[in-house]
């Protein structure tokens, strides 16, 4: 796949290819410290004195909060502001919070280093989307921005992977010699090398040749407000249905993501570089494997006239990743456990693939960047505030045990799917009535 060197209008191949690798390996970097964190759950607890609801707010209301709701604002700005700045000043401000999280010296400390890891975070997604649409042509589009957003899931598997191990070895390298870590925990210097690949990435963002914008961002008319209230009024329903079900959905899978690694420290006694490597190779096996099977199976229901075939399949999906998850943590020995918690992570993959779909499919061609913006923002908001911190919670203030947190974690998941099933099925007829106005 390379961009049409033919076409005057768009960057030459290398041009274009030097511009996806560099985000890539930013998207790519940007998950190591959201992915270390959750595997050091316990040495955080240790240090601070945590409960558990202080370290689900650590994710989703500390990261969560300044994550979602600015990704929007620096989106605005990069529409106007060179990209590449942006982004290179995002990664660099990730960077740095990345390893005050490391330095932190109290619980106050330590939550503020969350937000602006979540401030950071925010600025690479929008830009990026943006240098892609203007370094490729239309029809090399969607495989480059698939590559983009991949990048994210191989990021997480790699950090969790490669996280655990360095966990591992920091922990071997104190009993060995106490003095080794020069007077820090290893958690803090986890902390503090995840941080590095950030401060080397940054950089370059000061070199790269940004390629010059085109279509309406370059030349059209900016559309009011009112005009994209006035579309989502006109989705109505269906889009109050998809946001529904699509919020749970994110609140199963931060919750999961959030929770596992602590499952299998607490119930089954496993250590973190077991946890990164088998959680890492689910998460990229899932990612991959259960996106594509989504797609294709949309493709095949709508070609033999199946009404509301991309609903349909992300509810079917979804039930069966709600059951294999709620079963998860209650199985009695780990090998159980991670079966199905890999059966989960493949058919968790397949909503996240078709939500997109159906929203292409009956919004407005002008606002084809603007209402899904609105959708991942609200989906994103709703799973990470509740996700983390209601396990959490009923862990502390139900259950009571820190082993316990199998039955906080089953049961987030036991109500977040039949929920989001109805959700999905009920979108169908608005849906349907949807797509054939627009026949």
């Amino acid at each position: 796949m390379s961009p049409d060197a033919a076409d005057p209008d768009f960057p030459s191949g290398r041009a274009a290819w030097a511009t996806m690798a560099l985000l890539m390996a930013t998207m790519a970097a940007s998950q190591i410290d959201r992915s270390i964190i959750n595997l050091l759950v316990e040495p955080l607890k240790s240090s601070f004195r945590l409960s558990d609801t202080q370290f689900g707010a650590l994710q989703g209301i500390a990261f969560g909060m300044f994550y979602t709701f600015l990704a929007l604002p620096i989106g605005m700005l990069a529409d106007r502001a060179p990209r590449r700045l942006v982004i290179g000043a995002c990664i660099g401000l990730f960077s740095l919070f990345s390893a005050a999280t490391g330095l932190a010296g109290n619980y106050a400390q330590l939550f503020a280093a969350r937000a602006g890891v979540g401030v950071g975070e925010a600025g690479v997604a929008p830009p990026g989307f943006s240098l892609i649409s203007d370094s490729f042509p239309p029809h090399r589009l969607g495989r480059a921005i698939s590559l983009f957003t991949m990048s994210s899931s191989i990021g997480s598997a790699i950090a969790l992977m490669g996280g655990g191990a360095l966990i591992g070895t920091l922990e071997a390298a104190r009993a060995s010699d106490p003095a080794a870590l020069h007077g820090l925990q290893p958690w803090q210097w986890a902390f503090i090398l995840a941080a590095v690949p950030g401060a080397i990435l940054a950089p370059l963002y000061l070199i790269l040749r940004e390629p010059p914008r085109r279509g309406a961002a370059r030349s059209g008319p900016r559309l009011p407000l009112t005009a994209l209230l006035a579309e989502l009024r006109r989705l109505g329903g269906f889009l109050a249905l998809l946001l529904i079900g699509m919020s749970m959905v994110t609140t199963t899978s931060y919750a999961t993501g959030v929770w596992s690694p602590a499952l299998f420290i607490r119930v089954y006694g496993w250590a973190p570089r077991e946890i990164g490597f088998w959680l890492g190779l689910m998460t990229l096996g899932g990612g991959v494997v259960g996106s594509f099977t989504a797609g294709w199976l949309v493709d095949h229901f709508a070609r033999r006239r199946v009404e509301g075939a991309v609903m349909l399949v992300a509810a079917t999906a979804f039930a069966g990743c709600g059951l294999a998850g709620a079963l998860a943590p209650l199985m009695p020995n780990a090998g159980a456990a991670m079966a199905l918690l890999a059966v989960m992570h493949l058919l968790l993959a397949a909503p996240y693939a078709c939500a997109p779909v159906a929203i292409q499919l009956v919004v407005a061609d002008r606002f084809r960047s603007q209402v899904p913006a609105v959708y991942l923002t609200a989906i994103s908001l709703v799973g990470l505030l509740i996700g983390p911190v209601l396990v959490g919670a009923l862990t502390d203030h139900l259950f009571h045990s820190p082993k316990d947190v199998r039955y906080s974690l089953s049961l987030v998941v036991g109500v977040a799917a039949p929920i989001m099933c109805t959700a999905l099925l009920l979108a169908r007829g608005p849906f349907r009535r949807l797509t054939a106005g627009r026949a």
